[in-house]
């Protein structure tokens, strides 16, 4: 079974037919490619891709980087600009070998032991011959050959370097220093590495003084643009070369990322003239190198561009400046989580009990995407751990059992999801901040920062604030409905599951749900219980007089009657529409039953949490409304009605009845309501969200 589905889903295909129509190239065309800025939050499938894309490619010059990696390791611009190079120049079957003769030599130069100031020398001499005629740029070529033919103190990056250069029969350099390099060449075959070339050059390169290696890194630069496009532009080169060069560059926001991103983009708007380098990068934050006003100006928070619209299956980046164009990933679809539910299914045999479903393929899709939302490490995570578990379990319980409280799959998801370089601290404010309805209402929540520092608050202001690594909705999504923004599904998702597994404090008596919400002495700065967090916010919510919000937290806290008294008081007060917005908003309150009460029979759940209406007399429309919201509380999201269900909460969990069972009692009470409403309207509007109910939401 595949891991990564790499190149599989119809996202991943947009994007190859995006570099496709990019990457083939007719003769005597000279496009302008504009470098593609490809952001995605953590999991969101960006190396997946740039992996896939570089295999897809495999036949013509291509490169792939990961710059934070390079980055850790301490490289440097130039080495990233360096191992680009030998990427490009590998042999391929199809393609004319790419050369490098100007780059080549002036690293050898900078790489080899020679006096400091000669090496300025071959730096400001390669700097004025790539602006100055042809005749300039040749000689200075020969020179730097010369050299390199009779340089001894640095022969792993004279012979490493060595394949960069044209052919020796090419009348390129003078007959003697052909021969020299040939001579090199033969006597070392083999023995020059990539790895030692770039360790040479890392040491040479790094004892200068910072002006003077960021002109020698620069000068390097606009020497590699200008042999590309020699070898692209001789009439032998324009008639063989049938694609661009594609370069995959992952993790551009990394500071060594920025460096380079910023210092090729530098050289190409210098020189001014097309090259034939197509560059896909990939960040999972905006880069700082985009941020200056060469560059487009810095991004508003809440309106990153880029965003790929909503059933858009052609990936069209939006243009941000001149040579730039910046595209977000989208989630995953249903339909391709469908796709590789399919195979899991099939990879799971004949050992495992088909699901209860009519169609299981649709079915396990689905719920998976209900819970993922199409995250795609996420949903691949999630997939993998349901075929681990004993072969005799159903798929139900396997979905239960892998996503129990601090499960080892719950905290590999959250730390692949939260911010790489999050703090303790912060995931635990996280873990309460997932409890409230959106974030604005986490950052005013008083009672879930009394004891936090003042570094904490901050740090998880800058989260709040960061739209592409932890939102879903933003506020340029027309989905939003003018609502504040909410951490990803799945993230949220996992953050309650964390939030769950903590065991509540013991309070005080007399101090009630405020002395719980204060974490009995453990403050604002630990993980505190689910249902202290939910009563906190739900005191807070009271005493600012937002009834629809205590109502949310009430339920949360498993306080049904709360809840629905607050459904049923606002009946007369409320357009039918209003009041089936607010009904969806409190069925997508957090279950407060986890853990074991899920595995009791469902009919035994719900008829438990209605227990209190036969302890005394309760007036029809309040009984058939707690049993409505009981019902639609377990039960899992029907299809979407845009006139209603727009809520500004993406928050899902099937678990509680991922059969759907609950759905001929949901519609039995919406009729029932329907029966005694008073006007055409609201008969209207409660049918319109019976027929909701009507069919499985997997089908």
């Amino acid at each position: 079974m595949p891991q990564e589905w790499a190149g599989e889903s119809g996202r991943d295909r947009a994007v190859e037919r995006y570099v496709q129509e990019l990457l083939v190239r007719r003769p005597g065309s000279r496009p302008e490619l504009a470098a593609t800025l490809l952001l995605g939050p953590r999991g969101s499938g960006k190396t997946t891709v740039l992996r896939h894309l570089a295999d897809w490619a495999r036949r013509a010059p291509v490169a792939r980087l990961d710059l934070a990696a390079l980055g850790q390791e301490g490289r440097k611009p130039i080495d990233v600009l360096a191992a680009l190079v030998f990427q490009l120049n590998e042999k391929k079957k199809d393609f004319a070998r790419l050369r490098f003769p100007a780059f080549g030599l002036l690293t050898i130069a900078v790489a080899a032991r020679m006096d400091a100031a000669d090496r300025d020398a071959a730096v400001r001499q390669m700097e004025a011959a790539l602006v100055g005629p042809p005749g300039s740029r040749s000689e200075v070529i020969n020179q730097l050959a010369t050299y390199a033919a009779t340089v001894l103190g640095a022969p792993t990056a004279v012979t490493a370097a060595l394949p960069l250069l044209p052919e020796w029969q090419r009348h390129w350099a003078r007959l003697r220093v052909r021969w020299r390099l040939a001579r090199i060449g033969r006597r070392s075959r083999g023995g020059g590495s990539v790895d030692g070339f770039l360790i040479d050059l890392n040491q040479r390169y790094g004892d200068r003084e910072e002006a003077e290696r960021q002109r020698a890194e620069a000068v390097l630069f606009d020497a590699f643009l200008d042999d590309l496009r020699r070898a692209y532009g001789s009439r032998g080169g324009d008639k063989r070369r049938t694609t661009q060069c594609l370069v995959l560059l992952d993790n551009v926001d990394s500071p060594l990322g920025n460096d380079f991103l910023k210092a090729l983009l530098d050289a190409r708007r210098k020189a001014g003239v097309p090259d034939p380098l197509l560059v896909l990068a990939t960040a999972g934050s905006y880069p700082a190198a985009l941020e200056g006003f060469i560059f487009g100006g810095p991004w508003r928070h809440g309106a990153l561009p880029g965003r790929w619209p909503a059933g858009e299956e052609k990936f069209v980046p939006e243009r941000v400046a001149k040579g730039l164009v910046v595209g977000r990933l989208r989630d995953l679809a249903r339909d391709e989580v469908e796709q590789q539910a399919k195979e899991v299914l099939r990879s799971a045999g004949r050992r495992v009990p088909v699901p209860a479903a009519d169609n299981g393929v649709q079915w396990l899709g689905w719920v998976v995407h209900e819970l993922t939302r199409g995250h795609p490490a996420g949903t691949a995570q999630l997939l993998e751990a349901l075929l681990e578990c004993p072969g005799e379990t159903g798929w139900e319980a396997r979905l239960r059992q892998v996503l129990q409280p601090s499960s080892d799959l719950v905290e590999a998801l959250l730390e692949r999801l939260l911010p790489i370089d999050a703090s303790g601290e912060l995931a635990q404010a996280l873990a309460r901040a997932a409890a409230a309805v959106d974030l604005a209402q986490t950052q005013a929540g008083r009672a879930l920062w009394d004891e936090s520092s003042a570094r904490i608050q901050e740090e998880f202001n800058d989260f709040c604030t960061d739209v592409l690594r932890t939102m879903h909705l933003d506020s340029g999504d027309e989905e939003s409905d003018g609502r504040t923004e909410t951490p990803h599904p799945l993230l949220r998702f996992l953050l309650l599951r964390r939030l769950a597994a903590v065991p509540e404090p013991a309070s005080d008596a007399g101090t009630g749900a405020a002395g719980a919400a204060n974490g009995g002495g453990e403050g604002a700065a630990g993980i505190r219980g689910r249902s202290a967090v939910h009563a906190a916010l739900r005191d807070r919510a009271s005493a600012a007089g937002d009834e629809s919000a205590a109502a949310y937290h009430a339920l949360a806290c498993g306080d049904l009657a709360a809840a629905a008294a607050y459904l049923d008081d606002v009946f007369d007060r409320i357009t039918p529409e209003e009041w089936c917005a607010e009904l969806c908003r409190l069925r997508r309150a957090p279950l407060a039953e986890v853990g074991g009460a899920l595995h009791q029979p469902l009919w035994e759940r719900y008829e438990r949490l209605v227990d209190h209406l036969n302890d005394g007399a309760v007036e029809q429309r309040l009984r058939t409304i707690t049993r409505l919201l009981a019902a639609v509380w377990i039960g899992p999201e029907p299809p979407d009605d845009p006139r209603t269900d727009r809520v500004g909460d993406p928050y899902r969990d099937p678990l509680g009845d991922p059969g759907a069972e609950l759905y001929g009692e949901i519609q039995a009470r919406f009729h029932t309501l329907a029966v005694h409403a008073d006007t055409v309207p609201w008969t209207a509007a409660l049918l319109r969200k019976a027929k909701q109910y009507g069919k499985e939401p997997w089908l």
